[in-house]
């Protein structure tokens, strides 16, 4: 079968991370991805390591995608620009609002002059609101939104996500406005405009976090890796280490207990309920600790999961990526000249395919006249 988004031409104008992303994804669903750079190129392509000379940080971004060079402060490449837009579906952008129009190509413009055209616009805090103009990464969003504060050791200050979820997070927003913007066009036969801000996908992210500081007056802090709201479920040590155990509901912690010999804890009115636990947590920490303490944690894991308990091991980023079950869903692939990058999430019909490389600076720049050459679609 064809791949979903085949047909389906995306125009991108990423750089760094949440365009590019959004991107990918629309390309690893079968559309055709042409990402515009600068004659300098993406900031991307600096980011190391490298394999044979290129970024393997901008490879796993653009793969699949076509690659050319436009510079836009010139007049006659702007033109170009235009009769590509006419011949897309989807223009994907990640600049500052307003860059476009310093341009001379202004988003409401690019609109009217192509009704059917869905543009998705990534930004740091939206195309509209007192702080549209300012510049943004993943680490201000983050630190912005509140994540930070309620991330990180008890006692602790506030610790950034290990991967910019300010970025990636924008970036599935994106991919699905632009779906879902391509399937409303289908009946009203007019694209939208998307505006997502990296800060709004963040926030939107706070969940239990927000709802706290929204309706009730409890300290949001930092609890490591626990659970503000459910115990026990974070990590707890073993004899050689420390495994993670998820448990949310009074039934599971009933089979829970008696897995470790300890029936008697749900009758302690401090371990009773959920919220009595999540209240009495440290006191169950030393409790649990105390019954793993002979185990390892390959014995523990194996006598949780037996019990039908949610626990699993705490692995390193190469242990996680070598786990067989990682490798079966083809989460770590290997592309046509053997690099090896991330698999997608999206399993349709239980199928995944292998994604080309990502391109070299205006490597398919002759495909240009060719695209020129179709009748505009819009």
């Amino acid at each position: 079968m064809a791949p979903p988004l085949a047909g389906i031409r995306v125009l991108e104008l990423g750089q760094m991370l949440a365009g590019p992303f959004c991107g990918m994804l629309l390309a690893d669903l079968g559309a055709e991805v042409i990402k515009v750079e600068s004659p300098t190129g993406d900031t991307a392509r600096t980011f190391g390591p490298f394999v044979a000379g290129t970024s393997t940080y901008y490879r796993l971004l653009n793969r699949g995608k076509r690659g050319v060079s436009l510079d836009l402060k010139r007049p006659d490449e702007r033109r170009v620009l235009d009769e590509l837009l006419q011949r897309s579906d989807v223009l994907v952008e990640n600049l500052r609002p307003g860059a476009l129009a310093r341009l001379g190509i202004p988003i409401d413009e690019i609109r009217r002059q192509h009704p059917r055209l869905v543009v998705v616009s990534i930004s740091g805090f939206g195309q509209d609101g007192p702080l549209r103009d300012l510049p943004a990464y993943d680490l201000l969003v983050q630190a912005m939104s509140g994540l930070m504060c309620a991330t990180g050791p008890v006692g602790g200050g506030p610790t950034r996500s290990a991967v910019s979820l300010g970025d990636l997070v924008p970036g599935l927003y994106g991919a699905l406005g632009a779906v879902a913007s391509l399937y409303d066009r289908e009946r009203t036969g007019r694209g939208r405009h998307v505006d997502v801000a990296m800060l709004d996908s963040i926030v939107s992210l706070l969940e239990s976090v927000a709802m706290r500081a929204l309706h009730s007056d409890e300290p949001i802090e930092p609890l490591g890796n626990d659970h503000a709201l459910s115990a026990p479920f974070g990590t707890y040590r073993t004899a050689d280490g420390e495994i993670a155990i998820a448990i949310a509901n009074d039934a599971l912690f009933e089979r829970f207990a008696a897995t470790l010999g300890r029936s008697d804890w749900p009758r302690d009115r401090r371990f009773a309920t959920d919220a009595e636990r999540a209240r009495h947590r440290v006191e169950l920490r030393d409790e649990i600790e105390a019954a793993l303490v002979d185990l390892s944690s390959e014995d523990a894991i194996k006598r949780l999961r037996e019990s039908g308990i949610p626990a699993g091991p705490l692995l390193r980023v190469r242990e996680a990526l070598e786990q067989p079950h990682v490798l079966a869903r083809r989460m770590v692939v290997a592309e046509e000249d053997g690099f090896r990058t991330l698999g997608s999430a999206l399993k349709l019909d239980g199928g995944t395919t292998v994604p080309r490389r990502a391109p070299r600076l205006g490597e398919h720049q002759e495909l240009i006249a060719e695209w020129l050459a179709e009748p505009p679609r819009h």
